[in-house]
């Protein structure tokens, strides 16, 4: 059996379909899990030694920088 063949519409214009809009989440759908928070880093006996050492380099050449005059 032949299916009748449709005439063509001057005026009709070739568009894709509508989107559909994505479904809505249910109020019972649990939020998806929170990244951990990373525990605050604690210094060891060695990198506070290095800091100290640091530091004190540090005054010592702010000290030098104003004998000599440079600001």
């Amino acid at each position: 059996m032949e299916e009748p063949i449709r005439e063509t519409q001057p005026e009709g214009a070739l568009v894709p379909p509508p989107r559909i809009p994505p479904g809505a989440i249910a109020t019972a759908t649990p939020e998806p899990p929170r990244k951990p928070r990373h525990a605050p880093v604690r210094r060891g006996r060695v990198e506070t030694l290095i800091g100290s050492l640091l530091d004190g380099l540090d005054s010592v050449a702010d000290r030098v920088r104003q004998a000599m005059g440079l600001h």
